[in-house]
């Protein structure tokens, strides 16, 4: 790095990591850094220490900052859906942080299906459990006078995002990409909707203040704040996801395949509308499919099988001869969207032990990166290529697996934190007052064009949407 080339300072909050770097304005890596943050897990309900988080997230920055003296901006990323309750006056966390993992409110969503199409209508989500709505209620239930204060405004109640922006720049604002997965926000009006509100029954007046998620938050030791993006916006921006016809699929303790659809946003009923990101010259829209176990179940099998992932990382998957596994450690996501699925949903009665059993989860994951592939292009998507990041990327197996089953270029990022990369791109593009910075795709470590023909892939996938049919009970 140049002596006098300028630094952006880059934070992404996640499940499992808060993780920090360091990039020139012109896209250059410099340094990264990170910790891991505990999570709480009992049955249904997942959270974290918000106060932790916090503190965790300041002081990294702080690092970034004291470790250059070239920061010009910063930029943050974090987990979408987790959210909490704190004090307008203080700032102090009123609450836990639920997980977007979190389901202990599924009672709560069924009881509301009826008002499903609405919902979807209005969001471009699907009315679930894992979306902050639903636990923001419970929480303003569980603490004394909580909705009496919301209602005048003296909390508030909102994503991880905004109380992170809050703790380092003292403002309680969120953007777009983090507001949508409230199920509050309306995706066409681009403002919090009062009628979502009253069904979800959030006071409107606890709500965070709405902004673009590229531009001027404030500042931390003098330096900007210029963006705030979901962890999953961060990446589809990471692999140069801006434009349309690239579609992403990040892999941490889910993982979700997205791709841009430009200026108006796409529908489909198997798949999530969001906001990409808010810059200047408008919003940008992205289609996604969620995993919800991706890491997590590959974990799982590890763990139970006393496997070691790095003996995988050259291994084939044989599919005619794995076991066949829905990973539903957290519910199943698109296109089926069941959320009171657990665990790993096997074939038949079969009991799966050993080697087998992590093969079987591997293909599952590929499997599930397809099913959302397919749903993307049910949608009219264009999909030129699909780009991949996360550590289950290492495993060839699993790669060339969404390659020949999903039929379609893959390319692997050589850098593994796409979403650290897009968050600087997001800040150069602020910077350079353009959208350029936003286009560039990233080295790729791997390579692989699809080998299988037209008729191996209809059996192998008939095969799978069959046991998924069976597994889920589907009409």
């Amino acid at each position: 790095m140049s002596p006098d080339a300028e630094v952006i300072a880059v934070v992404d909050q996640g499940s499992t990591t808060t993780k920090g770097a360091l990039y020139t304005t012109a896209g250059d890596f410099v340094f990264e850094t990170g910790f891991a943050v505990e999570r709480r897990a009992e049955g249904a309900a997942v959270e974290h220490d918000a106060g932790e988080l916090a503190r965790g997230v300041v002081e990294l920055v702080q690092e970034l900052l004291h470790r250059e003296q070239k920061v010009v901006a910063l930029g943050l990323t974090c987990q979408r859906s987790t959210c909490l309750l704190w004090d307008r006056a203080s700032g102090k966390p009123l609450t836990p942080a639920l997980s977007w993992q979190d389901r202990s409110e599924l009672d709560r969503v069924e009881s509301l299906a009826a008002h499903g199409a609405e919902v979807t209508r209005r969001t471009g989500l699907l009315l679930s459990p894992h979306y902050a709505a639903p636990k923001l209620a419970r929480l303003l239930e569980e603490i004394p006078g909580g909705h009496q204060r919301a209602a005048v405004g003296e909390l508030i109640a909102g994503t991880l995002d905004a109380f992170l922006v809050r703790q380092l720049v003292g403002v309680d604002a969120t953007e777009p990409g983090h507001a949508g997965r409230s199920l509050l926000y309306n995706l066409e009006s681009g403002e919090w909707d009062p009628t979502l509100c009253e069904l979800l029954d959030i006071p409107p007046a606890a709500l965070p203040e709405l902004r673009p998620s590229a531009g001027r938050w404030g500042e931390v030791d003098g330096v900007p704040l210029l963006a705030v993006a979901g962890d999953q916006q961060a990446a589809l921006l990471g692999h140069g996801g801006w434009v349309t016809g690239t579609a992403v699929a990040h892999f941490g303790t889910g993982a979700f395949v997205l791709t841009s659809t430009g200026s108006e946003p796409v529908r489909h009923p198997g798949l999530l509308s969001a906001v990409l990101a808010a810059t200047a010259s408008g919003r940008r829209f992205q289609l996604e499919g969620a995993v919800n176990s991706a890491g997590s179940a590959v974990d799982r099998a590890c763990q139970l099988t006393a496997e070691r992932l790095e003996d995988w990382q050259e291994a084939r998957l044989d599919v005619d001869n794995l076991p066949l596994v829905l990973p539903a450690l957290a519910g199943v996501g698109a296109p089926w969207w069941r959320p009171g699925a657990k665990g790993l949903l096997v074939e038949g009665e079969l009991e799966i032990v050993g080697p087998p059993l992590l093969g079987g989860v591997l293909a599952g994951v590929a499997m599930r990166v397809v099913d959302c592939l397919e749903a993307l292009r049910q949608a009219g998507m264009r999909l030129d290529v699909l780009r991949l990041s996360g550590k289950l990327t290492r495993l060839r197996g699993l790669v060339d697996l969404i390659a020949d089953a999903g039929q379609i270029e893959v390319e692997v990022s050589a850098q593994e934190e796409t979403g650290l990369l897009g968050m600087a791109k997001l800040v150069a593009a602020v910077l350079d007052d353009n959208d350029e910075p936003l286009t560039a795709s990233p080295a790729a470590s791997y390579q692989r064009s699809p080998g299988w023909d037209p008729a191996r892939v209809a059996t192998v996938r008939g095969r799978w949407r069959q046991f998924v049919r069976d597994v889920l009970d589907l009409d």
